[in-house]
């Protein structure tokens, strides 16, 4: 990727986000599964961080194959669907014949 020191593992010091975690755990029903908990929280923790340039971004990054669609969906979500349709759109738009609209209102 782009020479990140990321792991396939994200750590961080939790103190008390551990508590809190461990106290659910104990006191629901059938426990909580954690590590899903935290893979959410952090999902939509980075779609929030995302500004619409940095949203145009990963898109833009997408659309040249640098990054995969499970990545740009992590980000974009239900956005990357849009904007495909935009881009469509938009290229349609520019295939089309405007001469038509350069005619006056009596044809000509």
């Amino acid at each position: 990727m782009s020479g990140s020191s990321y792991d396939k593992t994200i750590q961080f010091r939790a103190g008390a986000e551990k508590e809190a975690a461990e106290l659910l755990d104990e006191i629901h029903i059938g426990g909580v599964n954690v590590s899903e908990l935290a893979r959410v929280g952090l999902v939509e923790m980075l779609r929030q961080s995302l500004d619409e340039q940095d949203k145009i971004a990963v898109y833009e990054r997408y659309s040249r194959g640098e990054i995969g669609e499970d990545v740009a969906r992590v980000l974009l979500d239900e956005k990357l669907d849009r904007m495909e349709e935009e881009k469509e759109s938009f290229e349609a738009a520019m295939e089309r014949d405007t001469s038509e609209f350069l005619t006056g209102s009596d044809g000509e």
